[in-house]
């Protein structure tokens, strides 16, 4: 026989944890949407009452901050699964250059209005900074072991890796700039960042 206590007890973590998710969802597309939220409008966007954000977020903060680790760690997720030797050597520089350009580009475009509500909280959120830090320093880490690779290829110019992850940190973090927002394939803004990339980053013959 079942002990149904027991089964409850276990169950209702993933409960828990699945309607936090929900909200969690919730804050980020209702920002990316409109540029702002409350209780209200994320409990109507997830079909949840006000009284359920309020069990799992105490205040507004809190939830921008969860969806701002939601959304960065996605962040981090892309730069791990985009730049990889293997594509590189795979792409050619320029084609794995135009390749990131624009999935990166997307990624903030979809992304830009919870990444500016999230820095305007920064001077009163030491939380949120230290979520940021924490962050980028993973991106960072992530275009550190991408060029170190890619040296060892011969696919990438040598340099001091460091150095140079902080270069591609400070070029991805541009991707806010409203110019960025509607790169098209192909297009002059597009291909001018692509060449930017390529010569900070081909051998020299």
């Amino acid at each position: 026989m079942v002990n149904l206590e027991v089964a409850t007890t276990k169950s209702a973590p993933g409960k828990i944890e699945r309607t936090r998710q929900k909200l969690v969802n919730a804050v980020r597309d209702e920002v990316n949407s409109s540029g702002d939220f409350n209780a209200e409008l994320i409990a109507h966007r997830a079909s949840i009452s006000p009284a359920t954000f309020y069990n799992h977020f105490a205040t507004k903060d809190q939830a921008l901050l969860a969806a701002y680790e939601n959304v960065m760690d996605s962040l981090v997720d892309l730069v791990a699964s985009r730049c990889r030797i293997e594509k590189l050597l795979d792409e050619g520089m320029h084609n794995f250059m135009a390749n990131w350009v624009l999935s990166t580009a997307a990624f903030f475009s979809e992304n830009v209005a919870l990444f500016r509500l999230a820095q305007a909280a920064f001077g009163r959120s030491k939380d949120m900074r230290t979520l940021f830090r924490e962050h980028e320093a993973a991106v960072m880490e992530h275009y550190r072991r991408f060029i170190e690779l890619g040296q060892a290829a011969k696919a990438i110019r040598d340099g001091d890796q460091q150095s140079m992850a902080q270069m591609l940190t400070i070029f991805a973090e541009s991707w806010h700039h409203s110019l960025v927002q509607n790169l098209k394939p192909g297009d002059a803004l597009h291909e001018e960042l692509t060449q930017s990339l390529v010569r900070m980053l081909t051998p020299q013959p």
